[in-house]
C-alpha cells in the first residue's frame, strides 16, 4: 500500500513549524520597504498593508503574539504642513528618542551608506497632550537618503497591491523606453522614484519588569526574627505593584538543657 503524503502549499512551505520572523533593520528596508515603495512585491507575505491610524495597537496585534509587522503610508496632520497625523484609535503615537539611522552596503554595492531611519513612537490613549501612557510601542521604518534615489525595475507600477491602499510612486521614463512598442508586456524596465509616505511599521507590547527576590541569610542561634514572604497574598490587585507582605515572627531562644 503506497503511503499518502499531506498535500503542502506554498504558504506553508513558506511559513513552516517553527517560523520566526527576524529581520534586521537592513532587511527591512531594502528587501521590504523599498520594494512596497514602488509597487513591487515584497519577497515574502509576512507584511501586509494596514491603515495604522484606524485602529488601537492592541486591535492589529492578536493575543499571544510577540509583535506584528505591517505596510502604512503616513499622511500629513494639514494639507499645507509638514508634520505627519499621529492620531490613531483611541489615542495617539508620540516620538520618543531620536532617529537611529540604518546604512546598507547592497544599494551602491561599496561603501556603506544610509539608506532609512527608525524612530521609536509610544501610543497614548486619550486626547493629544492629555493621553495616558500605555505599554503599547511602535518602530517606524521609512525611506531616507540612498533609500529615495530612482532605480529601474521589470514590473511597471499598478500590478502590485497587497491591500486597499495604492502606492504613489512615480514612475521616470528614459527617452529610448517605450511603452506603447509592448502594451502587454509586463517586463518593461522602467526608472521608479520611490514613495518616501510608506513606512514599516513594528508593534509591539513592552514586557512588565518582574522584580527578583534577594534570598537573605539570618542568624537564628543569636535569636534575631526571620522575615518571610506572604506568597498567598503575592499580586493582590489591592496591594501594592512589585512589593511583597513581610511579616515578623520572634524565635524564642532555646536553653540549653545540659549544664557546664
Amino acid at each position: 500500500m503506497a503511503l499518502r503524503l499531506p498535500i503542502v502549499s506554498a504558504a506553508s512551505l513558506e511559513h513552516g513549524p517553527g517560523f520566526r520572523f527576524t529581520p534586521t533593520d537592513e532587511d527591512i528596508v531594502v528587501h521590504y520597504l523599498r520594494p512596497r515603495a514602488v509597487n513591487e512585491p515584497p519577497p515574502s507575505a509576512t507584511i501586509v498593508d494596514m491603515d495604522i491610524l484606524s485602529y488601537n495597537p492592541w486591535d492589529l496585534v492578536p493575543e499571544g503574539s510577540k509583535e506584528k509587522y505591517f505596510f502604512s503610508q503616513r499622511v500629513l496632520k494639514w494639507p499645507l504642513g509638514s508634520q505627519w497625523n499621529r492620531t490613531a484609535g483611541d489615542g495617539y503615537w508620540k516620538t520618543s528618542g531620536k532617529d537611529v539611522p540604518i546604512f546598507s552596503c547592497g544599494v551602491n554595492g561599496g561603501e556603506p551608506l544610509m539608506i532609512g531611519l527608525k524612530r521609536t513612537l509610544v501610543f497614548y490613549h486619550g486626547k493629544s497632550g492629555a493621553g495616558e501612557n500605555t505599554e503599547w510601542v511602535m518602530q517606524e521604518y521609512r525611506l531616507a537618503g540612498a533609500g529615495l534615489r530612482p532605480y529601474r525595475v521589470l514590473r511597471p507600477s499598478g500590478n502590485y497591491n497587497s491591500g486597499e491602499s495604492s502606492s504613489g510612486a512615480a514612475i521616470i521614463r528614459k527617452k529610448n523606453d517605450s511603452v506603447s512598442e509592448a502594451p502587454n508586456n509586463d517586463n518593461v524596465p522602467v526608472v521608479v522614484k520611490p514613495d518616501e509616505t510608506w513606512v514599516v511599521c513594528r508593534i509591539y507590547k513592552k514586557r512588565k519588569h518582574t522584580p527578583r527576590v534577594t534570598p537573605q541569610v539570618y542568624n537564628i542561634a543569636q535569636g534575631r526574627q526571620v522575615p518571610f514572604y506572604n506568597f498567598l497574598d503575592h499580586g493582590n490587585s489591592k496591594g501594592t505593584s512589585g512589593s511583597s507582605i513581610l511579616s515578623n515572627i520572634p524565635l524564642e531562644k532555646t536553653k540549653d538543657d545540659k549544664e557546664g
